[in-house]
């Protein structure tokens, strides 16, 4: 009886890890496969002269706080700007020196008719009191934000470290020979019992 409930208990435990490690795997191939497209589609917009069609942006201003908050990322997809509206999330380059290009996650709060420029977008953070100075020119936008990915940029910095490279290669070296070392005890348990007691024994 004492048995049987061992050998119940192994099997559901066997059944959980698979479900668990088949879980993990198919998590971490979409993942794969999403970051190759990302990746190869971004080539292939540059090798044309385009823009990418989509692009992850870590934020590193709390500007957009409370709805984009530091080390959220931003998912942002290429839009035509003339469908952009007030209160869209765009990102953009921004031609402040003293930002350097880099780009910018704000909101549009108005979009301005220039006769000596054309179309024009003013835009704020959200956590501002006032509009930014900058008015946004349409080839300056990035894309339009779809969605963000709450603190992912803290892995990206962290990943982007020393010790956070080693800790991403040595874990999965720990994992792989921990459950080889598991794997050949079992044999090797396995191989005595049968040669102490035969077939019937495993």
């Amino acid at each position: 009886m004492e048995e049987d409930k061992s050998i119940k208990l192994k099997k559901i435990w066997k059944t959980f890890y698979k479900i668990i490690s088949y879980t993990i795997i198919i998590i971490l191939m979409v993942i794969a496969a999403f970051f190759i497209f990302y990746v190869i589609s971004g080539k292939l917009a540059e090798k044309e002269g385009k823009t990418p069609p989509f692009g992850l942006y870590t934020i590193i201003s709390p500007s957009m706080t409370p709805n984009i908050k530091v080390y959220d990322v931003v998912f942002v997809k290429n839009v035509d700007t003339n469908t952009l509206k007030v209160n869209d999330v765009i990102t953009f380059y921004s031609t402040n020196a003293f930002f350097g290009g880099t780009p910018i996650t704000h909101r549009i709060v108005e979009i301005l008719d220039v006769p000596e420029t054309g179309t024009m977008f003013r835009v704020k953070g959200d956590a501002n009191e006032e509009a930014d100075e900058e008015k946004v020119f349409p080839s300056n936008v990035i894309g339009k934000v779809l969605f963000r990915i709450p603190q992912l940029g803290k892995v990206q910095f962290f990943l982007a470290s020393k010790t956070g490279w080693l800790i991403a290669i040595l874990i999965p070296a720990i994992v792989i020979l921990v459950y080889d070392v598991y794997k050949l005890i079992k044999l090797i348990t396995a191989k005595n019992k049968f040669e102490k007691y035969g077939p019937d024994s495993i």
